[in-house]
């Protein structure tokens, strides 16, 4: 994929300085929140400025746009969000060269800190420029069945899986014990995208898959956390697998697969 060492190298290069640090949370591959106290661990320069204008647009019951400006010299740009009453960060996108991001399955009511910093090369990054939000109104019912149409019975494998559209919400269940989903979904040109599974009942874990069944992404928070995945990917077919720790698992309460495209379509 384009841009895949240069990204595997930034995220060693962030490991490395990191471990000089005090307070640090170590986080599993393919995790996406981050806690309060690793906040300090992010390697800054002088020179690499971090992003102004930070403002939030389209905001609605459960979705935001988060906006910024852009920093001459930047490479890169990484953003965060949590609710102010968490001390755990979320990663919305992480190295993308674009100035906004789309936030999905936010709560209703509900004021959100976020934050975002500039990568200006492989070892050079900078502080954070952090605001607020809040989003309105109460969470609307559900509309869409659970489960849904697309978590079919065949799904267990990569070969069952039904073709699922992006930007959209996809409800199923986990059950009985065991069982595992499988979606397709398919991209039509370069980009970056974000994987969300959310509203989940139990403790499930998020992989992503290409085309030729090879894991190029996972997501192993603990408990029932959201779990997420951002990719930069070419055009092609991909798979996301929802699957389960251990004996996680219920009939009646469905999580939430979403496949966001960012600057991939």
């Amino acid at each position: 994929m384009k841009q895949f060492g240069w990204m595997m190298a930034l995220a060693m290069t962030t490991v490395i300085v990191s471990c000089h640090k005090e307070n640090l949370t170590n986080e599993q591959p393919g995790n996406s929140s981050i806690t309060q106290s690793e906040i300090a661990t992010q390697a800054t320069s002088t020179s690499c400025t971090a992003p102004g204008g930070l403002s939030a647009s389209n905001i609605a019951t459960t979705t935001a746009t988060l906006n910024w400006n852009a920093v001459s010299g930047a490479l890169v740009y990484t953003v965060q969000y949590k609710p102010t009453t968490s001390s755990t960060w979320i990663v919305a996108t992480s190295g993308t060269y674009g100035l906004s991001v789309n936030l999905y399955s936010l709560s209703a009511n509900t004021t959100y800190d976020w934050r975002v910093y500039t990568n200006c090369s492989l070892t050079e990054a900078s502080g954070y420029t952090t605001s607020q939000f809040s989003t309105s109104g109460s969470t609307p019912p559900t509309a869409s069945a659970c489960p849904g149409p697309d978590d079919v019975s065949t799904n267990g494998s990569i070969g069952g899986a039904a073709a699922i559209n992006v930007n959209t919400d996809v409800r199923g269940t986990i059950a009985p014990v065991n069982d595992i989903d499988h979606y397709k979904f398919t991209i039509s040109s370069y980009g970056t995208i974000n994987v969300w599974l959310t509203t989940l009942p139990a403790n499930y874990n998020l992989a992503i898959f290409n085309s030729s069944g090879v894991q190029i992404g996972i997501s192993q928070n603990k408990g029932s956390k959201n779990e997420s995945v951002s990719l930069i990917v070419e055009p092609g077919v991909y798979y996301a697998k929802v699957f389960p720790v251990g004996n996680a698992s219920s009939a009646t309460s469905c999580y939430t697969l979403r496949v966001q495209t960012i600057t991939a379509t």
